[in-house]
């Protein structure tokens, strides 16, 4: 469904397919892989902001949880990325699946920033103390503080 959904996005150089299986495998990494409505919000969590895909049909698919996973990292709209992330992580919060969801993301991202995108290494940097401030107070479990050291970890190496 995602990967259809995403069509002939890119993520850099490669198919879009790339950046949802990164997401994934760091939920895998940090072990998430048995929670199915997570794996399957991970493959999706961008289909709300990017593909013609609604809730409905997520919903419809995989499930109420996946589809409010989705929803809940799904950017708001705002003048700016900073008021639109502002305002999502309000949500995004209420949820530790969710912040897990997001997590996953960001750093899928940051290794792959690590990896040759100096650009979106250095935004989420800068974003790093507002991302941190706002979700981690509401992390409880072992895992996710895990991949919060993790995320820091890349961030403070060059």
């Amino acid at each position: 469904m995602a990967v259809a959904a995403h069509g002939g996005q890119k993520y850099g150089d490669q198919p879009y397919e790339y950046h949802l299986a990164q997401v994934v495998a760091v939920l895998e990494r940090f072990g998430f892989a048995a929670d199915a409505a997570l794996v399957a919000a991970a493959w999706l969590h961008d289909a709300l902001e990017d593909t013609a895909l609604t809730s409905d049909e997520i919903e419809a698919e995989c499930g109420a949880e996946t589809a409010e996973l989705v929803w809940r990292v799904t950017d708001e709209d705002g003048a700016n990325r900073r008021e639109r992330k502002a305002k999502t992580y309000l949500k995004t919060r209420e949820s530790e699946k969710a912040i897990v969801l997001k997590l996953a993301d960001r750093i899928a991202n940051v290794e792959a920033g690590r990896a040759g995108n100096q650009g979106l290494l250095k935004m989420y940097r800068k974003e790093q103390a507002v991302f941190a401030e706002s979700l981690k107070p509401f992390t409880t479990t072992g895992a996710a503080l895990d991949m919060w050291n993790h995320l820091e970890e890349l961030l403070s190496n060059d």
